[in-house]
């Protein structure tokens, strides 16, 4: 005998939305799926974690579960760049799923291509005296083989 496939529950809408690009910092990031989701005895079963550019845990420990929404709430943030959201969540079904998803933060924020806005193209620091260091060797030897000819 066959039995049917359980769907698991899905995303259907976040703010931000998911690959979005926003200038303005939010105070908290919510999530909406396409099923109820329910809480597991004591533990902690439903949760969400952002993290910011630069890596750093920026969201807060006081997520809120409304129905099929969960809601946390998330640090002030200076990082621009792209902007990773963890959830992990149970629904009716008992099941947990976990997903992730990025958006962009602020005006000059890498795009989802990879494509930066602005200028770029500068050497990196580091290289400067490396080439300055190079050229005075390669200049020393070019005088020391020109002396030794003479």
């Amino acid at each position: 005998m066959a039995s049917g496939a359980n769907a698991h529950a899905a995303l259907i809408l976040s703010d931000p939305a998911v690959g979005s690009k926003i200038a303005v910092w939010p105070t908290s990031i919510s999530l909406e799926f396409n099923e109820e989701l329910i809480s597991i005895g004591d533990e902690k079963s439903n949760f969400v974690s952002v993290n910011n550019a630069a890596g750093d845990q920026i969201s807060r420990d006081d997520e809120v579960v409304t129905g099929s929404r969960i809601r946390v709430s998330v640090d002030p943030n200076t990082v621009e760049g792209p902007v990773l959201v963890f959830y992990r969540i149970v629904s009716n079904d008992g099941h947990a799923v976990e997903g992730e998803y990025t958006f962009m933060y602020g005006e000059q924020a890498e795009t989802a291509e990879g494509v930066q806005t602005g200028e770029k193209s500068k050497l990196p620091t580091y290289l400067y005296p490396s080439l300055f260091i190079t050229s005075i060797l390669f200049f020393g030897l070019y005088a020391y083989k020109r002396k030794k000819s003479n």
